[in-house]
């Protein structure tokens, strides 16, 4: 049971002090069994007229009680026609307009978002909401939260669109790992707002971003915030680590840490971030493990997730396994391979001539590195059956093996830092 009870029109009048003119008018009304209101003629006409001798109209938009629950799945995310159409005829009329959200989930804004200046998204604020409100609007305290979720700019737009409900009972989880800001930023997706986005009443600039190798695939990320406003505020910096692949195999570029700092104008902070192979990792089902590649990877700095302000490359030594060759194995997975390379190339010299006999075109060359070793059969270069076959036992003979049946190959440490 809620201790206390702040509306936000109470809170406002509170706010604003003794003298302070400031009018309230309904717009519309909501039916608890329905998803939108219930247009009223006179009640947009009152709210219209307000707002016509307002120097700022803030329009409190939002989701009805029957519109969302935990209870049932929506089927849209757009806010109901009334309450549109209501602001609509209100920034006709006033060119200064605030809109402020409740919902439990996430809107789309799309359709009206130029007919305001200002969108403050209030979620369902709880029983302090009104004053929590009130305190933001009026400037008593700055801004400071962030999207935990991408907000599209349609409903189609999301990745599980085409998955979900399913049917005949069952439901496909299709967008697997791609979930969220992985979707949207890695297809590059245009979006209304992007995870991790907040604005603030002042502003901030990243520099000197700074990694530097602190062990084994571990490393320190620093970056210098500085609050280049005029009023104090908080600025969330956000860590990611983004790879660069031209046909993606995991999302383009994850969270790995975030750090709230708070800053007076013109002060600066140091902010510091621990990052490990953990954080690079993917599961292989294969080993029933993590793995971590050697390769580089991109380090990004930021205020969103579409918001980078700053990029480093990082080179990872990788964890020293090497996956077990098998016949299905690709042609470009055994030239890769420590072992399996030169035992293809003592026992097939056929391969050499057959990348060359390419004459140089990248394309033939992708494709041949792409077929399974196997399936050279069909070539009659002598890669039979029973020779691959052999090469594998050879393969697995000579690379001893560890209890996630990956292949230890010793490698050495490699340094990635960057400013």
């Amino acid at each position: 049971m809620p201790t206390r009870l702040d509306t936000p029109w109470d809170a406002l009048r509170a706010a604003a002090g003794p003298g302070a003119e400031l009018t309230f008018a309904p717009g519309f009304t909501l039916v608890h069994d329905r998803g939108d209101g219930v247009p009223e003629a006179a009640l947009v006409a009152e709210a219209v007229a307000a707002a016509r001798r307002a120097d700022v109209a803030l329009v409190f938009l939002g989701l009805p009680e029957a519109a969302e629950s935990e209870g049932f799945d929506r089927t849209t995310i757009d806010l109901p026609a009334d309450q549109i159409a209501l602001l609509r005829e209100v920034s006709a009329v006033c060119p200064r307009i605030a809109v402020v959200l409740a919902n439990g989930g996430v809107v789309s804004v799309a359709e009206w978002q130029d007919m305001a200046s200002a969108v403050l998204e209030g979620w369902l604020p709880g029983q302090a909401g009104g004053a929590a409100l009130a305190d933001l609007i009026f400037g008593f305290h700055s801004p400071c939260g962030r999207l935990t979720e991408t907000i599209p700019l349609r409903l189609a737009d999301t990745p599980s669109y085409l998955h979900f409900p399913g049917r005949d009972g069952h439901v496909v989880y299709g967008e697997g790992r791609y979930v969220g800001y992985r979707h949207y930023d890695t297809l590059d997706v245009p979006v209304a707002y992007p995870f991790g986005h907040g604005l603030s009443y002042t502003r901030f600039s990243y520099s000197d971003l700074e990694v530097v190798e602190s062990g084994e695939n571990a490393w320190t990320v620093e970056v210098t915030v500085t609050n280049t406003g005029g009023r104090f505020g908080h600025e969330v910096v956000q860590l990611y680590v983004a790879f660069e692949e031209p046909i993606p195999s995991r999302p383009g570029h994850e969270l790995r840490g975030f750090a709230k700092v708070g800053l007076e104008p013109g002060e600066s902070e140091r902010v510091s971030f621990a990052l490990t192979g953990r954080d690079i990792a993917q599961w292989s089902p294969a080993r029933h493990g993590w793995r971590v590649d050697e390769g580089r990877f991109i380090v990004e700095v930021g205020a969103s997730s579409r918001d980078i302000r700053l990029r480093a490359e990082v080179a990872a030594a990788g964890d020293g396994q090497v996956d077990e060759l098998e016949p299905m194995s690709t042609l470009g997975e055994w030239l890769a391979h420590p072992v399996g390379a030169r035992l293809l190339g003592e026992r097939m010299r056929h391969v050499a001539g057959l990348l060359g006999a390419s004459g140089g075109h990248s394309a033939l060359i992708e494709l041949a590195l792409g077929i399974p070793l196997v399936k050279f059969s069909t070539f009659g270069i002598g890669l039979t059956p029973d020779v691959v076959a052999e090469l594998v036992a050879a393969a697995r003979e000579a690379s001893p093996h560890d209890d996630r049946s990956g292949a230890t190959v010793p490698q050495g440490r490699t340094t990635g830092g960057s400013r």
